[in-house]
């Protein structure tokens, strides 16, 4: 695995864990803000991952 795609993937999946927890927990215990708490977490984590992606490419390319 490639070091540029290994936090994507790391943070990619914790990402994806707290989507599915805020899910379940909005139908669980009926409280919006916690729930809403959780997924706005797991998309910036998702999208921490891309941008680390993307920055050590780009930083491995410079250095060629």
């Amino acid at each position: 695995m490639k070091k540029q795609n290994q936090m994507f993937i790391i943070l990619g999946l914790v990402g994806i864990g707290n989507i599915i927890a805020s899910i379940i927990l909005l139908f669980s215990i009926q409280d919006p803000l916690v729930s809403m708490v959780l997924f706005v977490s797991g998309i910036f984590l998702i999208i921490g991952g891309y941008a680390d992606r993307k920055e050590r490419i780009k930083r491995s390319k410079s250095k060629e």
